[in-house]
């Protein structure tokens, strides 16, 4: 009798706890998202479009294309999610115009019985421009281990089927960090790039036209490194150069410097910040007079730490990516309408096969001329090859 007693007591504990996890295992969060339409976009009404929840920790995906009034409802399992909307808009009155449009939502919290959340649209129109094609940020390491950072480069590359000039186009290096999220006053990311080192190529408007499906390549040196680092690239015939820190900087005569803006653009090498091409729109003056501001955030002791830098319109901006590493990622330091993913180099922070590696934006098609067209969706995520070798390394 005694060994029966124990035998339905372990199994009444047995039920107990398959019970208790079926229940967790089948727990869910009813997430309503409505769908906005901005006074922007007064005059359109949504057409269809497509919602997906990914959940950061895990990575699970769900969709749904079930909206209803300008909502859509479903059944998640608790965890962060990250949640892109992409669809068409119509006019609702006179002759029909249809417009892609986008919207994005990261870090909403699904927990408990039910939780609401809103997903406000911005157009999403893809522009043949200035692309950025490559950034070789992480540099590279000599046969002895040693790391060797004066190789890096950014290549930029005319996606259009026009000729376009270079003078004036600005590269700017996020003055935010894509592994530290802090709420910064005032908050200007949904209308300005905010930097603290600028660099821009000069030219009086029509000095350095560049090809359809032509590039120019930017060094940090302009210098064959292969004579110092047999792991390295020779960087001779880059276009241009970066003015760096006159610690590091190596001129070279034969090829033209960039102006400095503000600051150096030294590249951070494990890739935790972002960047973008830029049209300057009047001066160097006008811009330093007018888009100097003070960012500020209240630190682990309470105070306020404050920075002085620069805020670029969103408007001059061609092109943007966001770089991170995905254990230490927390935010995208670009308003989506920019950019709404994030590429890399590397698996972990400091990870030492990250070197000699870049980023590089991916083919869409070669058009019947032999024209390639890189693909730019405004999604790094998407758009660009990690850990990729470097284009210019034999």
């Amino acid at each position: 009798m005694k060994n029966v007693k124990i035998l339905m007591s372990t199994l009444l504990v047995l039920t107990v706890l398959f019970n208790a996890c079926k229940k967790t295992d089948s727990a869910r969060t009813t997430l309503t998202a409505s769908i906005t339409i901005p006074v922007t976009l007064e005059g359109f009404a949504l057409k269809s479009g497509t919602v997906t929840f990914k959940e950061a920790n895990s990575g699970r995906v769900s969709t749904s294309n079930a909206i209803s009034n300008g909502t859509v409802t479903v059944a998640l399992p608790a965890g962060s999610y990250n949640i892109v909307f992409e669809g068409e808009i119509e006019t609702i009155t006179g002759e029909k115009t249809v417009s892609k449009v986008r919207a994005v939502k990261d870090g909403v919290i699904v927990n408990g019985p039910s939780v609401s959340t809103e997903l406000t649209l911005f157009l999403y129109k893809p522009q043949e421009n200035f692309v950025i094609k490559e950034v070789f940020f992480t540099g590279t390491v000599t046969k002895e281990g040693k790391t060797y950072n004066g190789d890096k480069y950014f290549i930029i590359y005319n996606n259009s089927d026009k000729v376009l000039y270079a003078d004036s186009l600005m590269i700017a290096e996020s003055h935010f960090l894509t592994t530290t999220k802090r709420t910064y006053t005032p908050d200007v990311m949904s209308t300005d790039f905010t930097s603290s080192s600028i660099v821009m190529i000069p030219g009086t408007g029509k000095t350095y036209p560049v090809q359809p499906g032509a590039s120019i390549t930017i060094a940090n040196n302009a210098m064959n490194h292969l004579l110092y680092n047999d792991l390295s690239v020779d960087l001779r015939n880059a276009d241009f150069e970066l003015t760096l820190l006159s610690s590091i900087n190596v001129d070279n005569p034969q090829v033209q410097d960039l102006e400095n803006i503000t600051g150096y653009m030294t590249m951070h090498n494990r890739g935790f910040k972002s960047y973008v091409i830029a049209k300057m729109q009047g001066t160097k003056a006008d811009f330093l007079t007018k888009q100097a501001y003070v960012t500020g955030y209240v630190n682990a002791a309470g105070n306020v730490t404050n920075a002085n830098v620069y805020k670029i319109p969103n408007s001059w901006i061609l092109d943007a990516v966001n770089l991170s590493v995905a254990p230490e990622f927390n935010w995208i330091v670009t308003s989506p309408v920019l950019d709404m993913g994030w590429t890399y180099c590397g698996k972990v922070d400091s990870d030492a096969t990250r070197y000699g590696k870049s980023v590089i934006r991916k083919v869409s098609k070669t058009e019947a001329n032999g024209r390639v067209v890189l693909q730019d969706t405004n999604n790094s995520t998407e758009d660009f090859t990690p850990e990729a070798k470097p284009s210019l390394f034999k």
